[in-house]
Parts: C-alpha cells; sequence; structure tokens
C-alpha cells in the first residue's frame, strides 16, 4: 500500500527536493506552498504524514499545526516540523505553542534537510504508527 506524504513549503526548491526524495523511496508526494494550499491538499490527498514549514509567509506552519490538532478528524496525522530557523537541542515546542492540549509534532527536522536521515526518520514514524487509528495502514 502506497503511503502519501504531504510536504508544505513555500520554498519551492525545498519542496521539490523533498517530494523527490520521497518518491526514489516508494511514497506518494503531495506538495502545497502556503498553509492555505496545504489545508486543501490534506482534505484532498488524505496523506498519511505531513512534513510542515514552520516559517512561510501570511501564516506559519504552527498556525497549520494547530488547526490539524483541534480537528477530530485530522489529528492523528502525524507531523513533521521542518524548519531553517535554529533551535536549541532539545527542541522547545512550548514557546511555539503554550497551549498543553496541544501535542508536540513527531519529529523536528532542522534545515538543510539529509535526504537519507529524512527518508529513514519518515520509514521510523510510519513503522512507529501502523496500526494506530488514522494511521498509513488506514
Amino acid at each position: 500500500m502506497s503511503v502519501t506524504v504531504l510536504v508544505v513549503d513555500d520554498e519551492p526548491d525545498v519542496a521539490r527536493y523533498l517530494a523527490t526524495a520521497l518518491r526514489a523511496n516508494g511514497y506518494t508526494a503531495v506538495t502545497a506552498d502556503s498553509v492555505e494550499h496545504g489545508l486543501e491538499e490534506v482534505h484532498k490527498a488524505k496523506p498519511d504524514l505531513i512534513c510542515l514549514d514552520i516559517m512561510m509567509p501570511r501564516q506559519s506552519g504552527i498556525t497549520m499545526y494547530t488547526q490539524l490538532k483541534n480537528d477530530k478528524t485530522l489529528r492523528s496525522i502525524p507531523v513533521i516540523f521542518i524548519s531553517g530557523v535554529g533551535h536549541e537541542d532539545p527542541w522547545d515546542f512550548r514557546s511555539f505553542v503554550p497551549d498543553k492540549s496541544i501535542p508536540p509534532p513527531e519529529l523536528f527536522l532542522e534545515k538543510p534537510i539529509d535526504a537519507e536521515l529524512f527518508i529513514e526518520s519518515i520509514e521510523q514514524l510510519i513503522a512507529s504508527t501502523r496500526g494506530r487509528e488514522g494511521g498509513p495502514n488506514k
């Protein structure tokens, strides 16, 4: 069964790079260049996983993430945050989203993203979510 991954990033080169890595490894990749387009694609493509850039114009990835996690039909979709903004290790999700009812994302990857590490992270995340309601075995 094909696993669909939605990549939401306003940088076309990054979205293309990640989508190419995904497709080369057997995944179905869908891209979106904004939060608005990303939310449309979530409903249309019904992805098994979302890779979401944090810093985007108009609305941030944090906004989209919060909307996903507040929607009963979408909250189970795992999310990987990707960002070019440096962060402390460990990454402090609560500095972005203080609302404790919103769970942290499954993973944070910093740009530039190594394709091998990216695919390895996707594989581990997909394997860990198999069997969960709304996961890749749906």
